[in-house]
């Protein structure tokens, strides 16, 4: 997929973006492996990761500021693009899959829970740490306090990643010793109740409010890049009770496929009935890649459309699985399109025959 910010007077304005009363997008944008390699570190879709930037500097950032004073963010926001080349390069990145809903911030996980994550510093804790403390006093104090989903700590400076998600398992993980698991999923948390793991911390400045979800807008992919902005841009920060629900559930990337397993991709334009493209090895490329099914809707893709006329239905199918995919443009549906499944053997009769009436492609989606 491509972002909607696709010039640097976008980027600026995005940067511009406030999160909760004290944090902005910018300082999330920061990336050493973006800067030093030269690429964008830049959303796929800005309106998610902006909702997802504000339930973790609301929920989670802007308390632990308001306690222990200044907090510094050292990474937040990764594009799929820059996690993977991380991951690939060993620059400490996890893969994308487990950073969907934690650094990848517009894509939520495998089982459809949106988050955000930041690996942070706090000041107050390096401070306390010379003076004799222990990092784990923090996390206990976390764990009292804030509606966090996990933490994992650092031995350097004591930074630690926080993330924020819709569905919190409440784990604290260590790279510093004592490393391992401190505290697992079920421990039970609040105010005080394990105040003996934190002492001389101070008490919680403000109130924190629970998650409540509402509705949201769901970002859209063939939306022009200005409108999309301007639809994710809010001048304003919005108060913790009022924060928006997670775009729709269907809005997950596509897995990528297995190693040597091939990906089909078809096109049913107005003019050309049967368009054969071999240019995606996953099917994540397929549907929501720069050369996939969104784009191709969207006009965005490198093909003579004048020649092959209006795109109709795309097909999407991996060797080996029993359903594939197909696709066509919906207004109001995540990325602009919609995707139903369909047997494989269904797809592979059309192939035979290099095509299909647009009629009984379209009965598809009146069945789901």
């Amino acid at each position: 997929m491509t972002s909607s910010i696709t010039s640097y007077a976008q980027l600026e304005e995005f940067g511009r973006t406030r999160l909760s009363p004290n944090f902005f997008m910018r300082e999330f944008l920061q990336s050493e492996i973006a800067t030093w390699h030269g690429m964008r570190n830049v959303p796929e879709n800005p309106e998610r990761a902006v909702w997802a930037g504000q339930q973790l500097c609301n929920h989670l950032l802007e308390p632990l500021q308001a306690t222990f004073g200044r907090i510094h963010v050292r990474s937040g926001y990764r594009s799929p693009e820059v996690n993977a080349f991380g991951n690939q390069h060993k620059l400490n990145c996890a893969s994308n899959e487990k950073n969907f809903g934690s650094h990848i911030w517009d894509y939520p996980t495998a089982e459809g829970h949106h988050g955000a994550t930041a690996c942070i510093v706090v000041p107050w804790l390096v401070d306390h740490i010379e003076r004799g403390g222990h990092w784990t006093a923090m996390a206990w104090w976390i764990h009292d306090h804030l509606p966090y989903s996990s933490l994992y700590f650092f031995p350097r400076l004591a930074a630690f990643n926080i993330n924020w998600s819709e569905a919190p398992v409440r784990r604290v993980d260590s790279y510093a010793a004592p490393k391992g698991c401190l505290i697992a999923p079920g421990t039970p948390g609040k105010p005080g109740l394990n105040a003996q793991s934190y002492p001389g911390f101070p008490e919680l400045l403000g109130k924190v409010m629970p998650f409540t979800p509402t509705k949201s807008p769901a970002a859209s992919l063939c939306a022009p890049p200005a409108a999309a902005l301007a639809s994710s841009i809010d001048s304003t920060a919005k108060p913790l009770h009022a924060t928006s629900a997670a775009p729709a559930a269907d809005s997950t990337p596509a897995r990528s496929s297995a190693a040597g397993e091939k990906v089909y991709y078809r096109a049913v334009h107005t003019i050309t009935k049967w368009r054969k493209a071999a240019n995606h090895s996953t099917l994540e490329s397929a549907i929501r890649g720069p050369n996939g099914a969104a784009a191709l809707f969207c006009g965005k893709v490198r093909i003579d459309y004048a020649k092959h006329g209006e795109p109709l239905f795309a097909l999407v199918w991996q060797e080996g699985s029993s359903t594939g995919s197909l696709i066509r443009a919906e207004a109001g549906q995540p990325d602009g399109i919609r995707v139903v499944s369909i047997p494989v053997g269904k797809l592979k009769e059309f192939d035979d025959l290099d095509g299909v009436s647009e009629r009984e492609l379209a009965s598809y989606f009146s069945r789901t």
